[in-house]
């Protein structure tokens, strides 16, 4: 299996983007001595809409401050079609030996824009250049078809299926997307899954990667990450470098440690964005009473968090 670890991008959600860059250079040094880790992302590349921090809002000079300049060539950065720089020249290009992937994610509703810009940016930066589709499970069958038709025809190297609220059960829901990777195959796309750990079928949905010939995934130390967490690097990776991963998480076990949000158990069950999860926890709702919020969420409002619902209560 090829592995990105997205502990420092996707657990940045974790720790408001702002981890210690002392942890982050560890982090690094750590993940480089496993070779089944193809790429390690940072985090996101010259945002601000969210947050300031430094894990939200990367350049050249910290990506190298954390790589110690050392060219490995297998650092990845993602950004957000939403908010992203849409100027070309805000990005890398492949004249450096750090970075050598960048990742863009899209909403449904800005797909074909997001697809136009990510082929004019593998062709402006050289670099590989994936295209990460999220909240799929909330895609009928013929909508991530038509998709994968459309991603097919652009020139960009990745494709990533993101598990995005963590209600999947692969084995249940694979028929969704045997043609659509077929498709994608077909065009000389490689394939992989971002697993969410929601509702507890992270490592149960990588067994099923395996099974059906997907050999790319996402996953992240201790699971750090959005809502409830992502598929364990440590859980996948060859038992001869346990001692790596176990020695990182014991001299950090602080920092990887994620506050548990137990609402997001709930979003998970209706399949929709564990920022209701985390609305209710602040406002310290009953379960029940939030149980019965999360059914009546329907329509974009699902992969969109709209806190019109919170008023109705």
């Amino acid at each position: 299996m090829q592995i990105i670890d997205v502990t420092l991008r996707d657990g940045g959600h974790v720790r408001e983007f702002n981890w210690p860059f002392k942890f982050a250079r560890e982090h690094y040094d750590s993940l480089c001595k496993i070779p089944e880790i193809k790429f390690i992302e940072l985090g996101y590349w010259k945002q601000t809409s969210k947050s300031k921090n430094p894990f939200y809002n990367l350049d050249f000079q910290k990506v190298k401050k954390i790589t110690k300049g050392r060219k490995l060539n297998n650092v990845s950065i993602m950004i957000d079609y939403h908010y992203c720089s849409k100027k070309l020249s805000d990005y890398p290009k492949n004249n450096q030996k750090e970075i050598a992937m960048i990742r863009i994610c899209s909403r449904k509703e800005d797909i074909p824009a997001a697809l136009c810009f990510a082929e004019e940016l593998k062709k402006y930066s050289k670099l590989n250049v994936s295209f990460n589709i999220f909240n799929t499970t909330n895609y009928t069958s013929r909508e991530l078809l038509n998709v994968c038709k459309l991603v097919s025809k652009y020139k960009i190297d990745y494709v990533y299926f993101a598990d995005t609220h963590g209600d999947m059960d692969l084995e249940k829901v694979f028929r969704k997307f045997k043609f659509p990777l077929s498709v994608l195959s077909k065009s000389g796309k490689k394939v992989g899954m971002h697993l969410h750990d929601h509702s507890g079928k992270g490592y149960f949905n990588y067994r099923q990667l395996q099974k059906f010939k997907i050999s790319k995934c996402d996953s992240s130390v201790r699971g750090m990450g959005k809502g409830f967490g992502n598929l364990r690097t440590e859980q996948i990776i060859h038992p001869k470098y346990f001692n790596i991963i176990g020695s990182l998480i014991k001299n950090n076990n602080e920092l990887l440690t994620m506050p548990q949000n137990i609402y997001t158990l709930i979003t998970s069950k209706y399949a929709i964005s564990d920022n209701y999860a985390t609305e209710a926890k602040k406002r310290k709702m009953k379960i029940e009473t939030f149980s019965k919020l999360c059914k009546k969420v329907t329509g974009k409002y699902k992969d969109n968090f709209s806190k019109k619902y919170f008023t109705k209560i």
